[in-house]
């Protein structure tokens, strides 16, 4: 489950301001909405209106402060594109009604119709778009997979499975640890360079692998790969992990498990191993 970090909010100009004023904007509502309760007759549908809203400026907060934008985006957008149905009927019904209460509760409404375009807007846009790129450049701590080199990426995402190139690193033998075999061969090869040859391979593929010439700990790669997935940015691999693939922007891949924050991966070429989830989309 990802982790609620309040600087992804605060540090955010464009997510702070758009809730805070989503907020102010719900309070006039709401209270105004009581007001109109006592004195006059308020439409009791409306209640409806500014629960439902409520409930996504809550779920918009929380997508932003876990920095889950490019998760949930197309769920905000048909969320919020609902919102803006029942505001702006709020704000019509309302606005008809010579009320000082009910028309304050049809400028919040109205309030609320102006946030949600712009929340429509922002969600729906591509991340590759000018203009999304232009409002999170001014956030502080908000995730910009393009902007980060590998070793960054590398070391925020290190819940990446674990695989034996990455763990194990290969045992080396010297000459000195390994005198003494030549004569000790469980099939009797004979003494001299070949049974020696034999030999030092057969110890070290005890020490390293079994008998079949498979690791015992050794992850075997996937045969299937269901799922396809679109680079939406550019990536290139860790030379200092093997596991990791290279890949452009735009470029198709195989992905045979999405579960994790790093996908086991396929590229055209037949090229396999592991990227990042955030730069990649399903297809």
């Amino acid at each position: 489950m990802p982790r609620i970090r309040l600087d992804n909010l605060f540090g955010d100009p464009f997510a702070l301001a758009s809730v805070s004023i989503s907020l102010l904007a719900w309070l006039i509502a709401f209270v105004s909405a009581i007001i109109s309760s006592i004195r006059d007759s308020f439409p009791p549908i409306y209640w409806w209106n500014l629960v439902y809203m409520f409930l996504c400026i809550v779920g918009i907060a929380y997508v932003m402060a876990t920095a889950t934008t490019h998760i949930y985006s197309t769920a905000v957008v048909g969320y919020v594109s609902a919102g803006f149905a029942f505001t702006t009927f709020a704000a019509d019904g309302l606005l008809k009604k010579q009320s000082g209460s009910n028309e304050a509760a049809g400028a919040g409404f109205i309030l609320l119709s102006i946030v949600n375009v712009v929340w429509i807007f922002y969600f729906g846009s591509s991340p590759q778009s000018r203009s999304r790129h232009y409002i999170d450049s001014f956030a502080m701590h908000k995730e910009q997979p393009s902007y980060l080199n590998p070793s960054q990426m590398s070391n925020h995402y290190n819940n990446r499975p674990d695989t034996t190139v990455s763990t194990q690193p290969p045992q080396m033998y010297t000459s000195a640890q390994l005198n003494g075999f030549e004569t000790s061969s469980p099939y009797g090869a004979p003494p001299g360079p070949s049974g020696a040859s034999g030999i030092g391979n057969s110890q070290v593929n005890l020490a390293g692998t079994s008998s079949n010439g498979e690791a015992p700990n050794e992850v075997s790669p996937p045969t299937e790969y269901p799922y396809k997935a679109k680079a939406i940015y550019a990536y290139e691999a860790n030379p200092d992990d093997a596991n990791e693939i290279s890949f452009t922007k735009n470029e198709i891949l195989e992905v045979s498990d999405v579960s994790g924050r790093w996908w086991q991966a396929k590229k055209a070429t037949g090229e396999t191993g592991i990227a990042p989830s955030n730069y990649l989309i399903l297809l």
